[in-house]
């Protein structure tokens, strides 16, 4: 027969909201109206729709996350948001709330971790990137010499030979592995490396303030960059992420994971609310 004990812990986790759930739940009106709104597109064209604005959540969202009056939100200063009501409150808290539950507990996408820390900002338009560096020239393209391929080029020197590489696709990880690539100087790889990752067809940022910002858009006590469009392009590909997370299988059903859905699952249902 049950103790007292084991019928209080049955009956504290049967009382425990199941965000997880709600979650999804709220992701399927949103995902609905994204493809009532723009057409059957892949997941990314759609996202960058609703990012770009010119649509009810990007407009009615980004005054939430807008500091206006009178002056950018500097350290110390008297203003006020765009958006004053207590609902906005209510959803800048939240960005905070989910912000501080992803550093207290690991997500992992399929493009790493779920952070406010690297987010997919969108499409970039930037192709092209050329540097000199001691004499030797650099240049990496993407969508060259045909769309989808990246070309590498490094000048040769007197007496050491060039680089020249063209992967298939944008590709990290194949071009640290490429062969020809490893045997560069340590500071000819460096260059090249962070000259790939400017041409990524994707634009992956921080929209955490850095420590001296002194414009910030401060969500409870979290300084987030005074960029609203990128803190809302932000908010959009993490709660995508984390759709995906648990679409895919990578939530452990515990605890400190369905403690994480419950302001993510309050910004989706935000978004959706925007749409009725």
């Amino acid at each position: 027969m049950p103790s007292l004990r084991d019928n209080l812990k049955g009956w504290r986790d049967s009382a425990r909201i199941d965000w997880f759930s709600h979650f999804i739940k709220a992701w399927i009106p949103f995902n609905a109206w994204m493809t009532n709104t723009y057409g059957d597109l892949s997941d990314h064209d759609l996202l960058d729709h609703v990012k770009s604005g010119s649509n009810v959540v990007y407009n009615r969202i980004v005054p939430m996350l807008t500091w206006s009056r009178p002056q950018p939100q500097i350290r110390g200063a008297i203003g006020g948001w765009q958006d004053s009501g207590q609902d906005a409150d209510d959803f800048r808290l939240r960005i905070e709330q989910l912000h501080s539950q992803l550093q207290l507990c690991l997500v992992n996408g399929r493009k790493g971790r779920v952070s406010f820390e690297t987010v997919d900002v969108g499409a970039s338009p930037h192709k092209d990137e050329q540097r000199t560096k001691r004499g030797r020239t650099f240049r990496v393209q993407r969508d060259f010499p045909e769309k989808g391929k990246v070309t590498l080029k490094m000048s040769a020197t007197r007496t050491t030979a060039g680089f020249d590489l063209v992967q298939e696709a944008f590709d990290r990880r194949s071009l640290e592995d490429d062969p020809g690539f490893q045997v560069l100087a340590v500071e000819c790889r460096s260059i090249l490396l962070e000259m790939h990752n400017c041409v990524a067809p994707r634009k992956v940022i921080s929209v955490l303030a850095p420590h001296d910002a002194q414009s910030v858009l401060r969500f409870g006590t979290t300084n987030f960059i005074h960029d609203p469009e990128r803190v809302f392009s932000a908010l959009v590909d993490v709660t995508y992420n984390l759709r995906n997370a648990l679409f895919h299988g990578s939530i452990t059903p515990n605890e400190q994971h369905n403690d994480i859905y419950e302001p993510a699952y309050h910004i989706v249902m935000r978004f959706v609310r925007c749409t009725i």
